[in-house]
């Protein structure tokens, strides 16, 4: 099918889009009303819980980021021919090994450490927390296992963390990659633990961060917005468009225009995947060490794709994953966010289902926990760092009063 193939009543009818997320994508035209749910909230209306919503981002970046591998640099147009809309998980082979549909990859095993470090601390982490957490999985025999789910560099910094020789806070020094979207495609979980607090993730982003890349890389400028918009729309007030205002306010001078870019050309078009075509002439670069995971083309399409969907967990994954290029890292990063605000109520179950049995019956993975089960972990964190927060509160306000 060619790219002019794509109008929205075919869109909507070939990817199974969800009753919320079609109401929203109609409305777009500018005739209808806007559907209730997952877009502008109704004062009274049903948000979801802040467990729902980390079980949501979660959930986001899983599924995002295994349907996504599939076709992980396409061309758009070649998957059209392929698939017309890409919307079900398919095999594939990754780093010599066939692996069933529902599998993750390298992205979200850097996530699921972060997950299992916060998990076990019980609270934030630190560079150090995370690496040590390394140390704790990387035996000699999960290390050469982990070859088939890693990158050469995650080797070599795992490798290197193990003899102790350089500080955690300064591996990332060593990362010819600077430009990699690792702030942005792995990174939630840090969100997570700093749930509707963007200063506290941007704090902890700028730490923990150094294990990939060094401190004036551009996953911090563009991290800090995308997770400051993470944050935001975790909050039970959230719209969407508090979280696109929040990523603007958190965004420096050149990010800030960058994503106000890809905002106007996602407001252009009836169907979200109409803008593919006009990104490409933005984003095409070619020819260098992951030339389609630089940090800032990532973010912005994540934003894009956030806002063209409201937000609606089961349309931003089909937008993003039919998208060309980096696929995958776009899916879980457009998936994380579109979670993070509406939770699981616009996921298939039978999405989750898929990439939970893939991610048990995994030979490679750092952790085969159920995306629920992890959640629970990382809210179980979350209500722990809250309590030590109160305690403190508690503590200085006594002293305060006793003048």
């Amino acid at each position: 099918m060619s790219e002019n193939g794509f109008n929205r009543r075919r869109f909507l009818g070939r990817a199974g889009v969800s009753v919320v997320g079609a109401g929203v994508l109609a409305s777009a035209a500018g005739n209808a009303a806007p559907a209730a749910g997952a877009d502008e909230r109704k004062p009274g209306s049903s948000a979801p819980s802040l467990f729902d919503k980390i079980y949501g981002c979660l959930a986001g970046t899983y599924i995002g980021s295994s349907m996504g591998v599939a076709v992980e640099g396409w061309h758009m147009d070649r998957i059209a021919k392929e698939y017309g809309v890409l919307k079900q998980f398919k095999p594939f082979r990754f780093k010599g090994w066939d692996c069933p549909p529902g599998s993750t990859e390298d992205g979200m095993e850097r996530q699921k450490l972060m997950c299992r470090a916060i998990i076990e601390k019980q609270d934030r982490i630190t560079a150090e927390d995370l690496v040590d957490t390394w140390r704790k999985v990387m035996d000699d025999e999960k290390t050469a296992a982990m070859a088939k789910m890693t990158e050469g560099f995650d080797r070599d910094l795992m490798a290197l963390a193990k003899t102790r020789a350089v500080p955690a806070g300064q591996l990332g020094t060593l990362v010819k990659y600077s430009h990699l979207n690792t702030t942005v495609r792995s990174c939630h979980a840090i969100a997570l633990i700093n749930a509707c607090d963007p200063e506290g993730v941007i704090r902890d982003l700028y730490d923990v961060a150094r294990v990939y890349q060094p401190l004036g890389s551009d996953g911090y400028p563009w991290g800090a917005a995308y997770n400051a918009a993470l944050v935001d729309a975790m909050k039970p007030d959230a719209t969407v468009q508090s979280v696109i205002d929040t990523a603007l306010r958190y965004a420096s001078g050149g990010v800030r225009g960058e994503i106000q870019r890809a905002l106007d050309i996602a407001k252009k078009y009836d169907n979200p995947l109409d803008m593919r075509k006009e990104f490409y002439q933005n984003y095409s670069g070619t020819g260098t060490a992951y030339a389609q995971s630089w940090v800032n083309e990532t973010a912005a399409k994540a934003l894009a794709v956030f806002a063209a969907t409201k937000g609606n967990v089961q349309d931003a994954i089909i937008v993003a994953v039919n998208f060309g290029r980096d696929t995958d890292c776009l899916g879980a990063s457009a998936g994380g966010l579109a979670g993070a605000f509406s939770g699981t109520r616009t996921i298939p179950p039978e999405w989750i289902e898929t990439v939970d049995k893939a991610t048990q019956n995994h030979p490679y993975t750092n952790s085969r926990l159920t995306i629920k089960k992890t959640a629970e972990g990382l809210y179980g964190a979350l209500q722990n760092k809250v309590r030590k927060m109160r305690d403190y509160v508690t503590l200085m306000e006594s002293q305060f009063q006793a003048r």
